[in-house]
């Protein structure tokens, strides 16, 4: 049968749940399928005890009022949760919705602790929303930004109604067992069902440098697995798996001052401030900011606009950017089967990862949280609302979708003989002519994905049987180039 081209919804194959692939056979995330939907822009008035002005952008997604809980300014360090109106996908500030008043307004956490703040943690690293029995909770993540002699233990609070963040107690400050606190202490993000046995966790708590007193930090981005339950009960500390870590012995780049100017990994100015795992993929995905690719990092220097840097900076003052690293979950595995050590693990992909609203001079992403009910991505780019005034420095909030960009008719698709029969069919598909390695996936007539598995065959009985009577679109695509290679409409009767 011709090989037919259809210009309207196939979504990425790798990007989906399969059925009756292994965990080592699922597809890598490419960034490019990585699709920016939008933003908005919350305004920078004062609500509470502070406002978002310079706000470094520690986010959390809350699924049950479709908002965003969200740091405010660095000094105050205080929460406050706003509703997520209509995204706008435009690259203009003048065009995104703004988000005029908070759910709830700014209120400390750091310093309500009931055990009190013994070892002075003052900045939020990530925040989680969750809810447990019925109780929205909120997981706070905190370190001390100048912990000189690196002897700090705790990271972790609990604000136990999430609903009431100006009265609600707030239970700590916890420790996560088997992690040094400012390795831990960033973002927390959920673990697909499918990976949660194999890593040892619900969830996922990572950190990285990029923070003064190097020697303390992951030198890369971590992950380290934990049980939610665990983290909610009363104990005092949380268990954890180690995924992936670094030191400063065993840095994720040794040219961390980029002196060879062959570095585009990981240096001095490195920081991941988000991490999750892509449902459907083994992709660890970790964002956030890095800088001196080109003109190395220097300590104390003046760059090339003036500028008297006060710890380390990049000579040419433009040498920052926006930037991620796509891990392999097999890699993450191998790390908790020991098979692997922690900081042996290397990226699979990294680069630039320019998002709308860079303010100049800022270029850094302050946080996420990720809604896997969507695939949507939120992101803060730290000061990246100019427009609200002279000293009025927001976070622009951009959203992205991980599943993957709409075809359109003007994708070319690379065709071979591959031949689909019978059509109709009232139950087995005959594929035949598959290459050596191929991923076979139905959608319905919507675009929404009703299944995709993996197959090595030439020759693959597809059971549509299953399926209402009704007319599919059934695709296959090359598993190495994840190229479709064929698109065909079959009827089921």
């Amino acid at each position: 049968m011709k090989t037919i081209c259809f210009f309207w919804v196939l979504l990425a194959a790798s990007l989906f749940p399969s059925y009756g692939q292994s965990l080592e056979e699922l597809p890598l995330f490419d960034i490019s399928q990585l699709t920016y939907e939008g933003a908005f822009r919350i305004k920078a008035s004062t609500n509470g005890v502070s406002d978002l002005n310079y706000s470094q952008g520690p986010i959390a997604y809350n699924y049950e009022n479709h908002s965003l809980f969200i740091v405010g300014h660095a000094h105050q360090q205080a929460v406050a949760e706003y509703a997520i109106p209509e995204i706008v996908k435009s690259e203009s500030l003048s065009e995104l919705n703004m988000v005029e008043q908070p759910i709830q307004v700014f209120s400390p956490v750091l310093s309500k602790a009931s055990e009190g703040n013994p070892e002075k943690i003052d900045r939020v690293g990530g925040l989680y929303y969750v809810n447990q029995g019925g109780q929205a909770k909120l997981i706070v993540n905190a370190y001390e930004y100048y912990d000189a002699p690196a002897d700090n233990t705790l990271s972790t609070l609990i604000v136990n109604d999430a609903n009431a963040l100006e009265t609600s107690s707030v239970s700590g400050y916890y420790r996560f067992e088997g992690s040094p606190p400012a390795h831990s202490s960033g973002w927390i993000s959920p673990i697909p069902e499918d990976y949660q046995e194999a890593l040892g966790g619900d969830h996922i708590t990572g950190h990285s440098s990029g923070i003064p007193i190097i020697s303390r930090a992951s030198v890369g981005p971590s992950a380290f697995a934990f049980d939610i339950t665990d983290a909610l009960s009363t104990s005092s500390t949380i268990k954890t798996t180690t995924l992936l870590d670094f030191s400063l012995t065993n840095p994720l780049h040794s040219d961390l001052s980029n002196e060879s100017k062959t570095n585009d990994i990981w240096t001095h100015l490195s920081r991941a401030t988000y991490g999750f795992i892509i449902p459907g993929t083994r992709t660890y995905l970790t964002i956030g900011s890095s800088g001196g690719y080109e003109s190395g990092v220097c300590y104390k220097c003046v760059q090339d606009n003036g500028n008297l840097c006060g710890g380390y900076c990049t000579p040419q003052a433009k040498d920052n950017y926006q930037y991620y690293w796509l891990w392999d979950m097999n890699d993450l595995i191998a790390i908790k089967n020991g098979t692997l050590k922690p900081y042996e693990a290397q990226p699979y992909d990294h680069g630039f990862f320019n998002t709308p609203f860079q303010a100049n001079g800022s270029k850094k992403i302050g946080g996420g949280a990720f809604d896997p009910s969507t695939g949507n991505l939120y992101l803060s780019v730290q000061s990246g609302d100019t427009e609200q005034g002279t000293y009025a420095r927001p976070p622009v909030i951009v959203v992205y979708n991980t599943n993957g960009e709409v075809l359109t008719e003007n994708r070319p698709i690379d065709t071979v003989e591959i031949s689909m029969y019978p059509n109709p069919t009232k139950g087995i598909l005959y594929i035949e002519g598959l290459g050596s390695k191929s991923i076979i996936q139905i959608n319905d007539m919507g675009g929404k994905l009703i299944q995709s598995l993996t197959t090595d065959k030439g020759k693959y009985e597809l059971d549509m049987g299953q399926l209402s009577s009704g007319v599919y679109v059934v695709s296959v695509r090359d598993l190495a180039s994840r190229k479709v290679v064929t698109e065909q409409i079959i009827k089921v009767d």
